[in-house]
């Protein structure tokens, strides 16, 4: 029971975004989308901006929500900078934390065990599944165990000095992808069309990564099917979104985060064997990662088969973000319904 709640109070919520990943810009987006849409009535608000330095600055939410990308603003709301070490304050008298965080730190498992350590129930999935997940080149394995179908691919890096670029060539022609293992939001990756700008990915993305996952293209239409774990201990799949990229070749980051970038159409105009395959196989990727709370899997169906790309464990929540977008197909649900749901699942965990 909250801490709050149990006199009769409100929920404590802290919101949590930022962090030193790549999609710094994407997680202060979702994060102040959240701030503006939680339920004033049920819950006492604290905004908590985690920078890329990973010092958390916070500040109570009492009337309108602070500017998320001014926390280090002198004579701001936010109090700041403190470690994460020593900012007992952020964390006195919460009762769960909204993870608003993408990427490295906060959807690896990072955010996930500290929150652990210090007793702070909060939003989607844990340690394990986080990590696990985070990782496309780990989670293809489990993928595979599981029955599940992958486009063919190679890991070229330091740990895999049998992988060439003349191999990569010959296993999976042009056009081909280049994926760092850990990035998310379509960061940290591209598409070689050729010799040479498959060299130049290479290069580029070994900066970030030790090891680079190659993947075959996959022709067909595209797919995303969030997942939800019900206060009532169901799971469900949502309605399955099928994305259309404008203008890209892939669902690129301005594809993702542009409005207009794509067409996402929900639920999808596909028969409903197709559509059942999808949920089906987005509620097995979640039950294999051990997700929790929630989850979102994307995929291709292409030569008359269906391949999992990857699965987010910590779903954008941004106005243009696909998971809000499938809960409101389902049922008509409202975005403030959904954040209920995220937090009644934390709690009830």
């Amino acid at each position: 029971m909250p801490k709050r709640a149990e006199n009769g109070g409100k929920i404590s919520v802290n919101v949590v975004m930022g962090g030193p990943s790549a999609e710094y810009e994407v997680s202060l987006n979702s994060g102040g989308q959240v701030l503006a849409n939680l339920d004033r009535d049920k819950y006492d608000l604290r905004a908590v901006v985690i920078n890329k330095d990973k010092l958390l600055y916070h500040a109570d939410v009492n009337g309108a929500v602070p500017d998320v990308n001014g926390f280090a603003e002198s004579g701001g709301p936010f109090k700041g900078p403190l470690h994460p070490s020593d900012c007992r304050e952020v964390w006195v008298d919460c009762d769960v934390a909204f993870l608003a965080l993408h990427g490295e730190f906060g959807e690896d498992g990072t955010i996930q065990g500290y929150l652990d350590a210090i007793g702070v129930p909060y939003t989607g999935c844990g340690v394990y599944a986080s990590a696990v997940a985070m990782n496309k080149i780990t989670s293809k394995f489990l993928y595979m165990l599981g029955g599940l179908s992958v486009p063919d691919y190679s890991v070229y890096g330091v740990n895999h000095p049998e992988t060439s670029v003349d191999g990569i060539m010959e296993k999976h022609g042009f056009p081909c992808f280049l994926k760092c293992p850990q990035s998310g939001s379509s960061r940290l990756m591209g598409r070689a069309d050729d010799r040479e700008s498959l060299i130049a990915l290479l290069n580029e993305l070994r900066e970030s990564a030790d090891d680079i996952l190659v993947e075959t293209l996959v022709s067909g239409v595209e797919f995303s099917c969030g997942v939800l774990d019900m206060p009532d201990g169901s799971t469900r799949a949502l309605p399955p979104i099928e994305i259309r990229p404008k203008g890209s070749a892939f669902f690129d980051y301005n594809a993702k985060y542009t409005h207009g970038g794509s067409e996402e159409i929900v639920p999808a105009p596909r028969e409903p064997e197709l559509l059942a395959q999808v949920e089906d196989a987005a509620l097995r990727a979640h039950k294999l990662l051990r997700c929790y709370g929630v989850s979102r899997t994307d995929m291709i169906y292409g030569d008359s088969k269906l391949y999992i790309l990857e699965t987010n464990t910590l779903p954008g929540m941004t106005s243009t973000s696909l998971l809000p977008q499938a809960f409101r197909a389902w049922r008509g649900g409202t975005y403030k319904e959904l954040l209920d749901i995220l937090i009644a699942s934390a709690l009830k965990r």
